[in-house]
């Protein structure tokens, strides 16, 4: 969970009065799991992929 007295909003370039989005340069209290993802057989492919990549195996 991220502070609320930690959140920046950011703006496009040349736009100060149009927020694009919430700056997620903060740190981080608590994560919480809301609920597993659904994939498609696909999905879990490539998760399965970007996990070895990451995992180095």
């Amino acid at each position: 969970m991220i502070h609320t007295r930690t959140y920046r909003l950011v703006h496009p370039p040349g736009r100060p009065d149009a927020p694009a989005g919430i700056s997620v340069d903060v740190p981080v209290l608590r994560t919480r799991v809301l609920r597993a993802a659904a994939l498609t057989p696909g999905q879990q492919h490539l998760m399965d992929l970007w996990n070895a990549l990451m995992n180095g195996s």
